[in-house]
């Protein structure tokens, strides 16, 4: 007989409200491994804000939100080390230089990280030529694509991507796009709120579209 296994997110009528203002209406979804989901909706419908309740990063007003078995902040502090997060912007250190912090990764995680090598990673992320820049020296996308590119590396199960084609032209959407499929290729769960049609449909063929209605007056 099959054994039930536990979705690595379980969100279950979780809704977020600031004041009288309802920034997430109540939504429910499950993930689990090798497992995504596009969350999509206008602005102001709480895709970013769906993200931080399951980092664990903001609580829900109601309903409950669980990663990897736990409570979603419990899991931030106990299970870090399975959930890779890009929720507006990577936190850089300004004087390493871009393969420097792929090594950092490889090197922080030594015994978990299944690969690629460092040059392998640059490549696919079309990063290579700037491999020796530092992350103040990139432009707009190629800082974008070095975020992506680092928060992927970490051998995480449960991917967390808020809007990552933002400041990409059509070319770096589409390393972008394929980066994201090798992610899932790989068995990692990803929830990832977007607005670009073409990475949408790619997370709906391999799992499913959450979709978010801008919440109306309370």
């Amino acid at each position: 007989m099959a054994v039930a296994t536990e979705p690595l997110v379980d969100v279950r009528a979780a809704s977020r409200t600031h004041g009288t203002v309802q920034v997430l209406a109540p939504t429910s979804l499950t993930l689990g491994p090798g497992e995504a989901a596009a969350v999509v909706g206008p602005n102001g419908s709480g895709k970013s804000t769906l993200l931080r309740l399951v980092a664990g990063k903001d609580e829900p007003t109601t309903g409950e939100v669980r990663v990897l078995g736990l409570p979603a902040d419990r899991a931030r502090l106990r299970r870090r080390e399975d959930v890779a997060v890009l929720l507006g912007g990577l936190s850089a250190y300004p004087d390493l230089t871009v393969a420097e912090h792929l090594r950092l990764v490889a090197s922080a995680w030594a015994g978990r990280h299944p690969g690629p090598d460092v040059e392998t990673a640059l490549a696919a992320a079309e990063l290579d030529r700037v491999r020796d820049q530092l992350p103040g020296e990139l432009s707009s996308g190629e800082g974008q694509m070095f975020a992506l590119a680092t928060t992927l590396y970490r051998p995480a199960r449960l991917v967390l991507l808020d809007e990552p084609e933002q400041r990409l032209d059509a070319r770096w959407r589409a390393v972008a796009r394929r980066l994201v499929d090798g992610a899932l290729d790989a068995g990692r769960a990803l929830l990832v709120a977007t607005h670009d049609p073409d990475l949408r449909a790619d997370l709906a063929r391999r799992g499913r579209k959450v979709e978010l209605a801008a919440p109306g007056p309370r």
